[in-house]
């Protein structure tokens, strides 16, 4: 595991160093192509294991009963914090809603000066 961590900190100075650089660059664009391979190469890796495959079902079964968990749990979330914490209304200073306004109920403004000449 130090190791891992190692060598992305490792890769990180050296990205450092070759900012502005033509080959920091290219490596950008293999990084993509890179990660799909290791993909691919893990899904052949879980793929050739026969006890995790044979696992797989209840696996994915308890995968989607924690996905609606969390999402159940974040409408509870915004539920509670819509109800508990209400912003406020805007005081009149600050809408842009005018009765008088001409131009479609939104004050520009000259409809603003001519009410303080007056």
């Amino acid at each position: 595991m130090f190791i891992a961590i190692g060598l992305m900190f490792m890769g990180i100075a050296v990205g450092f160093l070759l900012r502005g650089k033509p080959l920091a660059a290219m490596l950008a664009r293999c990084i993509s192509p890179t990660i799909i391979l290791l993909l691919f190469a893990l899904g052949i890796s879980v793929g050739g294991n026969s006890a995790l495959m044979a696992a797989l079902p209840e696996l994915g079964g308890t995968a989607i009963v924690l996905t609606l968990a969390g999402i159940a749990g974040s409408f509870v979330c915004v539920l509670c914090i819509r109800r508990f914490f209400r912003q406020p209304p805007e005081p009149a200073a600050f809408t842009l809603l005018s009765a008088d306004a001409p131009s479609g109920g939104i004050a520009s403004p000259a409809s603003s000066n001519k009410d303080a000449r007056s």
